[in-house]
């Protein structure tokens, strides 16, 4: 490797850590076949809305993506029971101060069709969507009417909701679309660790094609673009151990909105230099703000910079103060964890450690995957990175990081 490269040489000085993090970061997203199924089920429903017969056909004005989808930080399925979702706006041609619970419904109708219809069973209406469950992910369509005075896309969102004999209806202004675009203007990806996650990806792409089936698809010539910042990985490893935590700790409690993690993320980017550190500071930042708010006896609020003061992203978390704390205590927790694992740990703590914090799955072979690729380079002994200087030396060698020492076992993963 040519380290008088400026890029090669930051790649060479990450830490094992930052290459763990960025391997596990590849195995939450979307594998390459869901990313396309999911692409497929967004444009089918486009089509379906658009069909004879439909009430919404010629009454379309857009239909475009939202959430993750649209900043690149979606991610996968963190447990068998669990879906991974993909959410829609549909722009509709229809008088802004319609009832909502008329636009909802028409939606509904519309994606529901005649009994027998493609999705007649599997379409569910949501207070503020509609939902279109496939096996093992599920699609949100949100209707939205234009409000011409306001930005770019900005929109009345409908709400309704049936209380005993009565419907709540709000009418709510918002404009993800243009929050998605202020995101990516705020994470644009680094060249170094754009180029060396997009490597990383595309291998893990091409085992997944070699490990599938002799009949299954193969992967596209154009490949999707892999690059992304240090910021957009930090906020799917957040969501990711967001998840987990929750599922184990607060099933019952609303999830803090992604939404909200993603605010944070991007007013935070774009002052660390490595991917643990990021994952620390974007995870500080957030702590701090949340306590701040804390302080002055109030919850947390966030807004959409390209709807404000009118798109609230914090309307409905945290509802309280009690729901604000128990996620204080959780990224506090978090952020202890990461600052052990940037201190140094032996390679089966640290394993462990991830597996509690990303899942035991993506941590796993992760762990292994770097292990092999070492031994692979050293048969002399179990080997590993040395931070900033991009060389390799074994394991038992006095300049290697603590984090990068294994346990005195046979096995290189310390079991």
């Amino acid at each position: 490797m040519n380290y008088t490269d400026p890029i090669l040489r930051e790649i060479a000085s990450y830490s094992p850590l930052d290459v763990l993090l960025a391997d596990i970061a590849v195995r939450i997203q979307l594998a390459p076949t869901e990313h396309r199924l999911a692409d497929g089920h967004y444009h089918a429903i486009h089509e379906w809305l658009e069909r004879d017969g439909s009430s919404l056909a010629g009454r379309i004005e857009a239909f475009y993506s939202q959430g993750g989808f649209s900043i690149g930080a979606t991610t996968a399925r963190h447990a068998e029971d669990a879906d991974f979702d993909i959410d829609a706006m549909v722009q509709l041609d229809m008088p802004a101060d319609s009832d909502p619970e008329d636009v909802l419904s028409e939606l509904h109708d519309a994606i529901r069709g005649e009994p027998g219809s493609r999705y007649y069973l599997k379409t569910e209406r949501k207070t503020r969507c509609v939902t279109v469950k496939y096996d093992r992910m599920h699609l949100d369509v949100t209707p939205a009417i234009l409000c011409p005075q306001l930005l770019e896309r900005s929109s009345f969102i409908f709400h309704s909701k049936k209380l005993d004999s009565v419907f709540h209806k709000e009418r709510l202004i918002a404009n993800p679309w243009g929050f998605a675009q202020w995101f990516l203007e705020q994470t644009p990806p680094e060249a170094a660790f754009g180029q060396f996650f997009e490597r990383k990806s595309l291998d893990y792409e091409r085992f997944l094609v070699a490990k599938a089936e002799s009949e299954a698809e193969p992967v596209p010539e154009q490949a999707p673009a892999y690059r992304k910042s240090r910021a957009v990985i930090a906020l799917q490893l957040i969501k990711r151990w967001r998840n987990l935590a929750y599922d184990a700790r607060h099933a019952a409690s609303r999830l803090p909105p992604s939404v909200v993690l993603a605010h944070s993320v991007a007013i935070n980017a774009n002052r660390t230099s490595t991917l643990s550190e990021e994952l620390l500071h974007q995870v500080s930042s957030l702590i701090s703000a949340l306590e701040r708010a804390e302080s002055a006896g109030r919850t947390y609020e966030a807004y959409n910079p390209t709807c404000d003061p009118h798109d609230k992203l914090t309307d409905r978390w945290p509802e309280d103060l009690r729901s604000q704390r128990v996620f204080i205590d959780e990224l506090r927790a978090f952020a202890i964890e990461i600052e052990r694992l940037r201190k140094g740990l032996p390679i089966s703590e640290m394993r462990k450690l991830l597996e509690k914090l990303f899942g035991e799955k993506p941590a796993a072979e992760s762990v292994r995957s770097f292990m092999d690729r070492q031994v692979e380079d050293d048969r002399g002994g179990i080997a590993a990175h040395i931070p900033a200087t991009g060389t390799v030396a074994a394991v038992t060698s006095i300049a290697t990081p603590a984090y990068a020492r294994p346990t005195p076992q046979r096995s290189p993963w310390g079991d």
